[in-house]
């Protein structure tokens, strides 16, 4: 999942960026309501011109995006009406911030302190090695006391390209440093990747996961590494 991949998807659009959706996304208003999101630093990776945005920048203190495509950037400016300013790799509308840049390039002077981590498109489109160092970058640049609230499809037959089928015990893997609640898991027997792949069911996980501490990160970069290659 290189830059070209992610340049071409949004060049095209259309089915390509089928990840995009044109409404909040309902787990958000259950779950990260405008009283949790009161004062708080949310962080979005990977966030595309995701309107979830929008609503996070209506609550939150202070909202921070990263993208690699700036095209994806530019049209989130442009159909939500919002003027910006470009600063460098930023682009900076009031309270929002969305960087141009490689996530794996960016640190955590970048974004400074965060309280909630939102990634609902983020791990599910990453392949395994990528999604080692998505952990470890995400691990960077947290803190203890941070919020993460987690989107995942789980899905079968299992496919090799985004997004990635992740279940439950996955993210327990992933996360061991984290306190987990698991609030959502619907079956959704109409969703459009069950009819264009012919899947047997696909399940969206929704996670509240508060980070305990820092990981020694290590022994689950080993972990996948191994799995990943004695399953491939």
């Amino acid at each position: 999942m290189e830059k070209q991949f992610w340049a071409e998807s949004w060049e095209l659009e259309g089915h390509y960026t089928s990840f995009h959706r044109r409404d909040v996304h309902p787990y958000v208003l259950k779950h990260l309501t405008p009283y949790a999101l009161m004062d708080k630093s949310v962080f979005v990776p990977l966030c595309g011109k995701s309107i979830d945005l929008v609503y996070f920048s209506q609550f939150a203190e202070r909202v921070v995006g990263v993208e690699l495509v700036e095209k994806a950037i530019l049209r989130f400016f442009e159909e939500n009406h919002l003027a910006y300013e470009k600063k460098g790799e930023r682009y900076v509308s009031g309270n929002l911030t969305i960087f141009c840049k490689d996530l794996f390039a960016l640190t955590p002077e970048d974004i400074g302190e965060i309280d909630i981590v939102y990634d609902r498109a983020s791990l599910v489109a990453l392949p395994l090695p990528m999604r080692v160092e998505y952990l470890q970058k995400m691990e960077e640049l947290t803190s203890p006391g941070t919020l993460y609230f987690l989107n995942t499809l789980e899905y079968a037959p299992t496919m090799d390209n985004p997004p990635f089928s992740i279940a439950p015990d996955d993210v327990y893997g992933y996360y061991p440093n984290y306190l987990i609640e698991h609030v959502e898991s619907p079956e959704l027997p109409n969703h459009g990747m069950v009819r264009k792949h012919n899947l047997y069911y696909l399940k969206e996980h929704g996670f509240m996961m508060r980070k305990l501490h820092d990981a020694a990160f290590a022994s689950l970069v080993e972990s996948a590494t191994r799995s990943f290659y004695e399953f491939s």
